[in-house]
């Protein structure tokens, strides 16, 4: 009996061993995040101030598709007369049982539990591809805290609870191809979809993945073999999908219409929401470095962006590692997987330039975040054993921490 219990008190001690990098993880990003809101006040206990997706569910559970009256501070679109929530409405689908409730703050919460779920993801895909704790703790900081997502984890205003949501929701999906979870994972990345659409630009990736994982599997089979055995999987994902477009057609008369087309901003603008026009002067906003004095504070542009190797250096270690990848060419597999994933990368950037704005009013340049769990992937791919370049991550590491907590504090106080 004493042999028995010692050796599920040791086995309990394993377990409990094997969770503790994710549990250091997720409490150094919960303390950065506590850390800002020291200085900012934006508590995900306070009410948040542009909060679209909660007023869209209480009108849905009052009867109602559009929101019954305009709110002149927020970005609506105007169809028909009736304004109505111009973003996808996934973030809502998550608030509607909270708002149910009487929760009408839930979005903070959900926003909070989101940003700190992105952290231990980040740590499972690298957990998968072996790199070893120390650096996987340090890449999934430098993910997180250290880039410029933490100025979009801080608040549930509209525009950022969908990118910290689509943040988290692509690194779930990510997580779930690589262990072959195909429904799983497809169903989450239709999640994501519905808060940041170009995060469909993940869909090549997430099935490439998937298939890899299978023919790991079944080496014999071929592509309408993994159809026959994999069909369901599409189902979550379908229902899921369905539901904006019946949405959308009750809302706008077109499935494929979330609302943003109907923004005065765009419908009065020449070239409307997305155009090639765009692209030239905002590919240039992706390396737009801050004006340098040495006499006076340097100014970092406050709208459309500034240089995302400054405000999210994970950039930085990504071209390393891949470079360094390439350079060696160990493993040829890896390299044209990285290939791919650098193949979407630039693809959702150029869509992404191709909007008329890079995100607005903001610190730093939050639009690129929406690539980062691609990234964090090419990164896993290429990371390879330990070498003294992973020393650079815990410089980088610590140049975007300072920067965007110090950014975040500057923004959200002025």
């Amino acid at each position: 009996m004493k042999k028995n219990s010692k050796a599920k008190t040791i086995q309990k001690q394993r377990d409990i061993s094997d969770y503790a990098e994710i549990i250091v993880l997720c409490l150094c990003t919960a303390a950065a995040l506590f850390a800002v809101w020291t200085f900012t006040g934006k508590w995900p206990w306070v009410a948040q101030y542009y909060n679209s997706y909660v007023l869209q569910a209480q009108s849905w559970l009052e009867g109602r598709l559009d929101l019954g009256q305009n709110y002149n501070y927020l970005e609506l679109a105007v169809f028909n007369g009736k304004y109505y929530v111009s973003f996808p409405p996934f973030p809502s689908y998550i608030m509607l049982p909270f708002v149910l409730l009487g929760w009408d703050t839930c979005d903070g919460f959900i926003a909070f539990v989101s940003a700190v779920a992105a952290a231990a993801y980040a740590y499972k895909i690298l957990e998968h591809f072996n790199v070893d704790k120390e650096r996987a703790v340090l890449i999934s900081l430098l993910l997180t805290v250290g880039s410029n997502w933490l100025f979009t984890a801080q608040v549930a205003w509209v525009w950022f609870i969908a990118q910290n949501m689509a943040f988290t929701l692509s690194l779930m999906a990510i997580y779930y191809a690589l262990k072959g979870k195909a429904g799983l994972s497809l169903a989450v990345w239709a999640c994501a979809v519905g808060c940041r659409p170009l995060q469909a630009c993940y869909f090549p990736v997430l099935i490439y993945l998937i298939y890899t994982q299978h023919m790991a599997e079944n080496e014999k089979d071929k592509i309408l073999d993994i159809i026959k055995k994999r069909w369901k999987a599409v189902i979550p994902m379908a229902v899921i999908a369905l539901s904006y477009m019946v949405l959308n057609f009750a809302r706008f008369g077109n499935p494929l219409e979330f609302g943003h087309n109907y923004l005065p901003e765009f419908t009065e603008a020449e070239h409307g929401q997305f155009s090639l026009v765009y692209i030239g002067e905002n590919i240039g906003a992706l390396f737009r470095l801050p004006k340098v004095s040495f006499k006076e504070a340097w100014e970092y542009q406050a709208f459309n962006g500034t240089c995302i190797f400054l405000v999210s250096p994970i950039f930085i270690a990504y071209l390393v590692y891949g470079i360094r990848a390439a350079v060696k060419n160990k493993d040829g597999k890896a390299v044209k997987t990285s290939l791919l994933i650098f193949i979407m990368i630039v693809l959702e950037l150029i869509f992404t330039t191709a909007h008329k704005t890079m995100g607005g009013s903001q610190f730093g340049n939050r639009y690129p975040n929406d690539v980062l769990p691609l990234v964090l992937l090419g990164i896993a791919f290429t990371a390879g054993e330990k070498s003294r370049w992973y020393k650079l991550s815990y410089v980088l590491l610590v140049l975007g921490m300072a920067i965007n907590v110090i950014g975040s504090v500057l923004y959200y106080t002025k």
